[in-house]
Formats: structure tokens, C-alpha cells, sequence
């Protein structure tokens, strides 16, 4: 983003056309491998990642993108390095300033011809992508990410709220905030797919025209076809980079709406790593693992850390590893981590207990769909999405798109063994906390000491909202496994409280 950023004031735009090169010959012409693929292609690919063509020849050392991840985790650290009170106000910035931008390129997208192909071609379902168990792993990861769900940036921010907060209609705002945002961001994206995909099938068209006036063969006639152009719209990284730069290409003042448009993806991704960070130092603040340390130097540890190790992706292999990290790390991970959290809430910590916390804090207690929702439904379904997932892996294997030199396009490689073997690794190094800090607890070794119980006003919130001991009622003995006295267990029949103790008999 800040490459394309600090590039966007040129005029022309680097990405608007094919460079010129001197060949070996003496003659000065446009680059081969560019006139194959696309000037937005070209420059993503050789320009900005200078990529390799797999993962195992890196080639060299890309100094253009080491130097932007030097500049970018020094911004990270300059913002949070005064902590949750002071980043709140730059966080008020990084996260209004996308919805500006926003509204301003969906008033420009819908306007656009083709932009209702683009919008129609978004909502039109295809109905046989529900049974591929890859589709349903992608859109849990993509609303994980979106919320920031196990991350811990979520947990790490609630810390700091008050002990009344209701986080009842926090969750209700944000989920539907966020949901809302996806669907006009889609539209906006799909606008400018649609003008783009309309531009070359009118180029297309005309280009038929003129070769069948002049009598040329109907073999050797361009097929067109709009929905075929709209389905080649990409995603992650090729959508912003490659299909978005390619129709600002031709929108007038294309250099504001590309400083505008990398302007808010940089503003997104700061903002979305403020969160990321502040989940792992205030983690460790709360540990203490480094007592006697500021939280400024944990801040800049950790920016200093997470720069150091970002340097793998500075090569020409660099694209390749992040695909890896993006498909694995950032996946399969998320959704194991959470269905622990589930399980550790609903059937660990108690769903009874938990429901009791929550209507302390909001004076209303948690209806039956959430309690659903915590103990059965979203376990079952992370589980299901996860076996599903792995399953398929293993039938089907896993490959990643690599660059043809020759024909100006991506090629599916296999990954070889050793980046399997870093998946594994890159999954197992973020999980296996879970079972083996529980076994060693069990073994009575505490890794990490516990520390004292925060003071929490209780009794007072009882008095403000008026509670009194709840007692379960018979759908959640049922459902729940709660028995009568308030304690929970497996489901088994339920019995009330006996005056007599049962004697050896009964």
C-alpha cells in the first residue's frame, strides 16, 4: 500500500502503461512480458514484488518492500507506543477516514457503465459452491478477521471497559456495523469490476466487428462473453492491486482516486494491526512476564520482533510465503482457537456462571438462542468446517499461484514438502499452547503463576439492576445440562433437592 501510495502522484500512473527497456540488441522497446500479461499485471508481479517464478528460487533481496515494512511497523509503533488512551484518537481517524472514501468511490462506481452487470453478478448465487467445505472455511476466516475474533485484540480492548458495560448491544452494533460495511464495500468493488469487465467486452466486440469486415474466418474471431470476464475478477491482494488499479487506470483524475484508494487500504491495515498488537502486549503486561519492563519497550520489542520476521517476505519468493502464512496461520488457526474459547466458556468455565456475568454487567440475562449459539452451535459448526476442510486438504492437496514469465499469467503449483512441513509447524506453534499449558495445569505445573482476582463491584450491580439468584428453568436443565442447584454437568435426569440423604440402597 505505501509503494502504490507514494507512487500514485506520478503522472502517468507507473501502472497505466508497459515500460520501455534496452535490449541486448541496442533497440529500445516495450517489455515482452509486459505486452503478454497487462501494465497492471507487469508491475504488481516485477515492478513491486519482483517475483520469482516458485517458491524455491528467491532470487534477491527486495529492498523497495523491506524499506516499506521498516517504515510501516515504525508508524505501528509511533501510534502505540502511548498506549489504548492515547491510539484511541488515532484509531477515530484510520477507522472514519475508509468510510469517506467509501461513499465518495460508490457515488463514482455506480455511475459507471457496466457497474449493474458488476452489482448483479454479486448477488447472483452459485449454488454448487455450498458444498465445498473450502468456500465455508474462507467465509469464516473472512468474518474472523473482519471482527477480529481470536485474535485477542477484542479481549485485550474489552479490558479497559467498565465493569457496567454493556456488551449486550456492543456485540449486537459491531456485528451488524461490520456486516453492513462488507455488503457496500462489495458493491462498491463490484461497480468497478463490472465497469472494468464491460470495457473489454465492448473492446472485444469491437474488435470481432472489424475482423468480420473484413471477412476474416469465424475461427479465428475473439469469443465475448461479459460473464466470463466478470467471473475472472480476482481476490486478496490481485483485486486490490491488480483489477482496482487497472479500472482507475481509466477513470479521469486517475491519480486522486489512486491516492485515495491506497490512502484508505493503508488507514485499514494499521488500523486492523493496532488490534493485533495491543492483544499480544497487553497479554503480556497481564502475565507479567516482563515485570519490571514499560510498556513502551514491549511495544517496541514486539514492532521490532514482528519487523525482523517480516523480512521473509521481502524476496522474490516473499509472495509466495505470505500466500502460505495466509492460507494456513491465518485459518485453520483462527477457527481452532475459537472453538476452544467456546468450549473453555460453555463447558469449562459453565454457561450457567457465564450467562450470571453478563446480566451483572447489562441487568438482562442472555436469551436461549445465544446459550444455543456458545455451547452447541458454533462449536459444532467450527468443527464441522474444520474436519471438512482438513479432509479435502488431504484428498486434494494444496497449491498457490506461481508467475509465467512467458505467458504473462499465474501457473498452480504444488507446494513442496518443506512449505508443508512450515504450515504444519506455522498451525501447531499457535495451538498447542491450548492442550499442553491445560495438561501441565493438570499435572499441577503452572507454566505462568496465577495472579489475584481483580476487584469486581458485584453486590453493587446487583442493587443497580435488581437481581436476584437465578433459577433454571426446565428447558435449560434440558438443554444446558444444568442441574437444580445451579451447577452444571452431563445430561443425565435431573432431580430436585431430597430433605432425606439417599441411604446405601437408593
Amino acid at each position: 500500500c505505501l509503494i502504490y501510495l507514494l507512487h500514485s502522484f506520478e503522472t502517468p500512473l507507473p501502472w497505466a502503461e508497459c515500460p520501455k527497456r534496452l535490449f541486448k540488441n541496442f533497440t529500445y522497446d516495450i517489455e515482452p512480458e509486459c505486452v503478454v500479461s497487462s501494465p497492471t499485471k507487469y508491475y504488481w508481479y516485477r515492478e513491486t514484488l519482483q517475483v520469482s517464478p516458485n517458491v524455491n528460487e528467491p532470487v534477491e533481496i527486495n529492498y523497495t518492500v523491506a524499506l516499506a515494512l521498516i517504515t510501516a511497523w515504525s508508524l505501528v509503533y509511533l501510534c502505540m507506543v502511548q498506549g489504548i488512551t492515547e491510539s484511541s484518537k488515532i484509531v477515530y481517524i484510520t477507522a472514519i477516514f475508509p468510510y469517506v472514501v467509501l461513499i465518495i468511490f460508490f457515488f463514482r462506481g455506480i455511475t459507471l457503465k457496466g457497474a449493474s452487470d458488476g452489482i448483479a453478478h454479486l448477488f447472483t448465487p452459485r449454488w454448487e459452491s455450498i458444498l465445498e467445505p473450502v468456500v465455508w472455511l474462507e467465509a469464516g476466516t473472512q468474518i474472523f478477521f473482519s471482527l477480529g475474533l481470536a485474535f485477542g485484540g477484542l479481549i485485550a480492548f474489552s479490558s479497559y471497559n467498565p465493569a457496567n458495560n454493556n456488551c449486550y448491544r456492543d456485540a449486537l452494533v459491531v456485528s451488524i456495523t461490520n456486516c453492513s460495511t462488507s455488503m457496500f464495500a462489495g458493491v462498491v468493488v463490484f461497480s468497478v469490476i463490472g465497469f472494468k469487465a464491460t470495457s473489454i467486452y465492448d473492446s472485444c466486440v469491437e474488435e470481432r466487428s472489424e475482423m468480420m469486415r473484413q471477412n476474416k474466418s469465424h475461427d479465428l474471431l475473439p469469443v465475448c462473453d461479459l460473464q466470463k470476464e466478470l467471473e475472472n475478477s480476482a481476490s486478496g491482494t490481485g483485486l486490490a492491486f491488480i483489477i482496482f488499479t487497472e479500472a482507475i487506470n481509466q477513470f479521469p483524475a486517475a491519480q486522486l482516486w489512486a491516492v485515495l484508494f491506497f490512502l484508505m487500504l493503508f488507514t485499514l491495515g494499521i488500523d486492523s494491526q493496532f488490534g493485533t498488537l495491543e492483544g499480544v502486549s497487553t497479554s503480556l503486561m497481564d502475565m507479567k512476564l516482563f515485570p519490571n519492563v514499560p510498556k513502551e519497550m514491549i511495544t517496541g520489542g514486539l514492532c521490532m520482533s514482528c519487523c525482523v520476521l517480516s523480512m521473509c517476505f521481502a524476496n522474490g519468493a516473499g509472495s509466495y510465503i505470505f500466500q502460505l502464512m495466509d492460507s494456513f496461520a491465518g485459518s485453520y488457526t483462527l477457527l481452532i482457537i475459537a472453538f476452544f474459547e467456546c468450549i473453555g466458556v460453555s463447558y469449562i468455565y459453565g454457561l450457567k456462571r457465564f450467562a450470571d456475568d453478563i446480566e451483572l454487567m447489562t441487568g438482562a440475562r442472555p436469551n436461549l438462542y445465544w446459550m444455543l449459539c456458545w455451547k452447541y452451535i458454533s462449536p459444532i459448526a467450527m468443527i464441522t468446517i474444520l474436519v471438512a476442510s482438513f479432509l479435502e486438504l488431504a484428498s486434494e492437496g494444496s497449491s498457490y499461484p506461481g508467475w509465467n514469465a512467458l505467458t504473462g499469467n499465474t501457473d498452480r503449483l504444488e507446494w513442496p514438502h518443506w512449505c508443508i512441513v512450515v504450515a504444519i509447524l506455522l498451525i501447531l506453534v499457535s495451538i498447542l499452547w491450548i492442550p499442553g499449558v491445560a495438561i501441565l495445569r493438570l499435572c499441577g505445573i503452572n507454566v505462568i503463576e496465577d495472579s489475584e482476582p481483580a476487584w469486581f463491584p458485584s453486590a453493587e450491580l446487583r442493587d443497580v439492576h435488581g437481581i436476584v439468584p437465578h433459577e433454571p428453568t426446565d428447558v435449560e436443565i434440558s438443554l444446558f445440562c444444568i442441574r437444580a442447584d445451579g451447577s452444571e454437568g452431563l445430561c443425565c435426569p435431573t432431580y430436585g433437592p431430597r430433605e432425606q440423604p439417599l441411604d446405601e440402597e437408593e
